[in-house]
């Protein structure tokens, strides 16, 4: 997949958000990183994939979930951004056996890979795992890549 379009899109975004210019490069830093862990919470919550219990209501807003999707695509994005990983550009995302559960265990694992040793591997590696469920969740390449510079 090539990701050239998205940091595009992303770097365009980014000049509408305005930072707290009172924060340093550690805690802007780290509400970034934490952000990443609230996002994809999010999506999980949405998706459901997380309850073992029967419930009456488990209907899903597919809608909500592809925008929660995005956000998280998103900030991963600023990530990358940051980190000047943009000579990045393409991307293999295969489809994987793994329950959408444990691809979000995967995920809070990768998060957590880039927070404590933060390089281009681990940041690879997320964005491959991250598009990998977004085939899961029955999203195309294109359409992830449509939906996001759309947004």
């Amino acid at each position: 997949m090539n990701i050239i379009s998205l940091f595009e899109a992303q770097r365009e975004n980014n000049k509408k958000i305005t930072i707290d210019k009172n924060l340093n490069q550690y805690k802007l830093s780290a509400r970034k990183h934490l952000e990443l862990y609230i996002k994809l919470s999010s999506l999980a919550d949405q998706t459901k994939c997380h309850t073992y219990w029967l419930h009456c209501n488990s209907e899903i807003d597919k809608e909500i979930i592809l925008n929660n999707y995005l956000d998280f695509l998103g900030q991963i994005l600023i990530l990358g951004l940051d980190c000047n990983y943009t000579d990045i550009t393409e991307i293999k995302a295969l489809p994987n056996d793994y329950c959408l559960s444990d691809q979000f265990l995967n995920l809070y694992i990768d998060i957590n890979d880039l927070i404590t040793s933060s390089s281009k591997d681990h940041y690879l590696t997320i964005l491959e795992d991250f598009i990998s469920l977004g085939i899961t969740l029955g999203y195309s390449e294109n359409k992830i890549t449509e939906s996001f510079i759309l947004r």
